[in-house]
């Protein structure tokens, strides 16, 4: 449809080129709302609006959106589109709450583009823990400014890389005791901030220590300064509009600090922790700084001597490896993380430990190491003992010694008792973790991980995270009447690839807390690209999460997140060389931390080939995969979180004005069109702790694809799990969901199945099972004495798209929360919601607040 309107006034001021298709677009969104579906119809009646605009057009004035949407209606009503015409003017008063209360949510006289594509819960989110406020509280940066000043910050060590400046081989000598910059800088139509000019300062020192600029700084900024590097314009614009797009998020701290003074954009860290009070206080230090700087850290406490073993230098006994524990949970309490969030821990002990069984209860009723996860690492050999019946010894790790032995089901048992009872501790398979583990050979097995548990790291090593939503990547047509979903898997690949430059950059332009991180993390290079939205892109597919063929999509679409991140990776050593510990890894042997490489039964790519040229040209990160917590960047992004399933269709939220409701927006989607969708299936559903099961009037295919987590069993969580770990390189933050009523043997079969299964860790939640977190609604249920319960494990031996509240009132928001239990609930301390738990990590619904690090 061609038109004499070239131009046209947005709200905001900007004036774009005029498309005639948006005009059906918007056309046919009304009539799909009251059941019309034949898009020729809205092409008609859009090149009608068309015509009628051009004889009304002032040939001085620019013509505005407001007065292309007044013409809509006037021709609606002349076709005798009554309803069509009903549905755009409500629509248009809808968008015009929702653009009201974003101006009032961002604190602006009009809203940008940007602010338009993010829901208003999404900027709240933005708002409270990421944007830049002034000290008296008040917004100085808008989305956009954030997102630029991330992108910008990202594609810096880009330039470096450029052959105008590097030399992969190379072996030059130039000063950096003077990196002095006088001027303001830009890179393309792109000016640096301090933050941005130190990052240079960052980038140019490092690569200057390991010989490979070949220019010196004066040198550098020559070219800078004549533009040489103008071209990098366009990969500052491709990193913005890949997260203003919502197709990849990097993780908290990134979003956060990049840009800023503080510049430190990993989220957690592993130390290491000798048997000495050197060792101890020295990580107490260290791990103090990484709070202050943003970060979470993971401990292995093993091989510290248990309680009342023997101290040389005193005569005395030890006070055992959990009482120093306390000590880093009391410094966690005081030291405010970043200014985002208090500090997250990960505990971690050996089960050959002799104090394994004081750690296992060593938060019972949650009495103290509150600023801890908890884990307990399963050796090896544990099974062989497990299996045998026999008595599983644990040794003193100061002498090596037998302490005693003890009965190696009782101690799983216990495990998974106080796992059934208070959600802690999780396991660690260290067969599993350590049979993939690329440098087992050369620096041995790998005991420890992050905070949420899905880095498996040694010390100093870091965590580098982002996520892909997969569900921007779907694509629905219905223009023809017919309804096709279908997934854009080239738009995909790109993101990916883009993603994992986007995150190797990090490596060069993050400003490290300690130099023994920098160290070990650059000599690694491991970055961990997710995924997030999944429940929602099962819900678009129709595939039902705990069902074969939904496993069968999460396999494949992870399988292409791990297979086009080494792609990139691969291209990325031709040109910046590989990792520098590359010879102390399997790599060079054809290997692949990867279980689904050893499946070519169930292979989509060709995985022999991507082999091969890794051993022709290397790679440039040691891990390319993990499945962090999103919780947060998933809230911006306004989808679900990670690979968890939906956790609950309707989250209802009261306020004093009333109760809102947040809907799930791929379910609104689907029972408007049937129209099923109003107010009283929003209640009930709020009213059945976010689940349609019980709902008799939801026809049963749709109580199928809308599953929630709380619906799904464990051993289909389990294997959910299973599904995305064959393709990751590192491990997958996830929880294992429970009923309230589930009993101890039931959460023991799953702990086995998992392990079974190849998963590296295992979270679990029983809902009502630990006070001071986020629970579903609905009424306590019964439970049997927790004695009993313990007891009755030695006989099992088997190994949101709207928010609804009283006053009508919509806009677009992610699938979020569920209805809570109102005991003993945990406040969020940013805006005192209820938490919950989600990924193994205490989680606020509302804001976005996260007891884990990376979300």
């Amino acid at each position: 449809m061609t038109s004499e309107i070239e131009k046209i006034k947005k709200r905001d001021g900007r004036v774009v080129n005029f498309n005639s298709s948006k005009i059906a677009d918007a056309i046919y969104g009304s009539m799909t709302d009251v059941g019309m579906t034949d898009y020729e119809v809205a092409e008609e009646l859009a090149t009608e609006v068309v015509d009628l605009l051009e004889k009304e057009k002032d040939s001085e004035e620019l013509l505005t959106v407001e007065q292309a949407q007044d013409v809509v209606e006037e021709i609606l009503i002349k076709a005798d589109q009554a309803e069509v015409a009903k549905a755009f003017i409500l629509y248009r008063q809808e968008r015009k709450e929702i653009r009201n209360k974003k101006k009032q949510i961002l604190e602006k006289e009009e809203i940008d583009q940007v602010d338009k594509t993010f829901d208003a819960n999404a900027l709240r989110v933005l708002k409270s823990r990421y944007l830049k406020k002034d000290e008296e509280g008040n917004l100085i940066e808008s989305p956009a400014e954030m997102f630029e000043r991330v992108a910008v910050h990202v594609a810096l060590p880009s330039i470096f890389y450029d052959p105008k400046v590097f030399e992969k081989g190379g072996d030059y000598d130039f000063s950096t005791e003077n990196l002095k910059v006088e001027e303001e800088l830009k890179v393309g139509d792109y000016a640096l901030n301090d933050s941005h000019v130190e990052g240079l300062r960052r980038l140019y020192r490092r690569l200057e220590e390991e010989g490979k600029v070949k220019k010196s700084w004066e040198d550098f900024l020559s070219l800078l300064k004549q533009g040489e590097f103008d071209e990098y314009q366009k990969e500052i614009e491709a990193y913005y509009e890949l997260m203003t797009e919502r197709k990849f998020l990097p993780n908290t701290p990134a979003l956060v600090n990049f840009g800023r003074e503080l510049s430190m954009g990993l989220a957690c860290f592993v130390l290491p922790m000798e048997d000495s009070l050197d060792s101890i206080m020295e990580g107490l230090k260290k791990a103090s700084l990484i709070f202050k700087s943003g970060g979470g850290v993971g401990y292995n406490f093993s091989r510290l001597r248990p309680e009342g073993d023997y101290i040389s230098s005193t005569g005395g006994e030890s006070s055992g490896p959990i009482s120093f524990m306390t000590l880093f949970d009391k410094m966690t309490d005081v030291v405010k993380q970043g200014g985002i969030r208090r500090g997250a821990s990960m505990g971690i002990m050996n089960s050959d430990h002799p104090d394994v069984e004081k750690f296992i209860t060593a938060k019972k009723n949650n009495e103290k190491l509150n600023n801890f996860n908890l884990s307990v690492f399963i050796k090896e050999d544990f099974w062989d003992y497990y299996e045998k019946g026999e008595p599983y010894p644990l040794e003193n790790p100061r002498t090596g010694e037998v302490s005693k032995k003890v009965d190696p089901e009782a101690l799983f048992d216990l495990i998974v008792h106080q796992g059934w009872e208070s959600a802690e501790p999780g396991v660690i398979f260290d067969d599993n973790v350590n049979e993939y583990n690329p440098f087992r050979d050369s620096l041995g097995r790998v005991d420890t991980c992050n905070p949420c548990g899905e880095s498996v790291l040694y010390p100093n090593e870091s965590c580098d995270l982002g996520a892909i939503n997969v569900w921007a990547f779907i694509e629905e047509d219905g223009k023809n009447g017919e309804r096709e979903v279908e997934v854009d898997w080239e738009g995909m690949k790109k993101a990916i690839r883009l993603g994992t430059r986007f995150l190797d950059n990090v490596l060069d332009i993050n400003k490290y807390p300690l130099e023994d991180i920098e160290e070990m993390s650059r000599a690694t290079r491991k970055i961990g690209l997710g995924m997030m939205g999944l429940g929602n892109f099962l819900y678009e597919l129709g595939l039902p999460y705990n069902s074969e063929e939904g496993r069968e999509k999460m396999e494949e679409v992870m399988e292409f997140i791990n297979y086009y991140s080494k792609v990139e990776s691969i291209s990325l050593a031709k040109n910046r060389g590989k990792f520098p510990y590359y010879d102390k890894s399997f790599f060079g042997e054809g290997k692949l931390p990867l279980a689904g490489y050893e499946e070519e039964n169930n292979q989509n790519l060709n995985w022999d080939l991507l082999v091969n040229k890794i051993q022709e040209h290397g790679l440039r990160n040691a891990y390319t995969t993990i499945i962090a917590p999103t919780g947060s960047t998933s809230m911006i992004a306004g989808t679900s979180s990670g690979m968890e399933p939906v956790y609950s269709l309707v989250y209802e939220k009261k306020v004093s004005v009333g109760s809102f409701y947040y809907v799930n927006p791929v379910f609104e989607k689907v029972m408007e069109r049937e129209g099923l969708f109003d107010d009283d299936l929003v209640k009930n559903i709020s009213d059945r702790e976010g689940s349609c099961q019980n709902i008799n009037y939801i026809p049963p295919r749709f109580k199928d694809r809308f599953i929630t987590a709380m619906d799904i069993s464990g051993e289909n969580h389990v294997k959910a799990l299973a599904s995305i770990q064959k393709w990751v390189d590192s491990s997958v933050s996830k929880t294992i969901n429970f009923p309230a009523d589930a009993s101890p043997s039931e959460m023991k079969r799953a702990y086995l199945l998992a392990h079974d299964l190849g998963c590296k860790d295992v979270t679990v939640f029983r809902n009502k099972s630990m006070q001071g977190v986020l629970e579903a609604g609905g009424e306590d249920k019964e439970e049997k004495d927790s004695g009993e319960e313990l007891e009755s494990l030695k006989d099992d031996k088997s190994n949101g798209r709207s928010v609804y509240s009283e006053a009508g009132v919509n806009e677009n928001q992610g699938s979020i929360g569920q209805d809570f239990n109102e005991d003993d609930e945990e406040k969020c301390p940013e805006c005192n919601s209820e938490l919950k738990i989600s990924e193994g990590c205490k989680t606020c619904p509302n804001c976005g607040w996260s007891a884990c690090s990376v979300s």
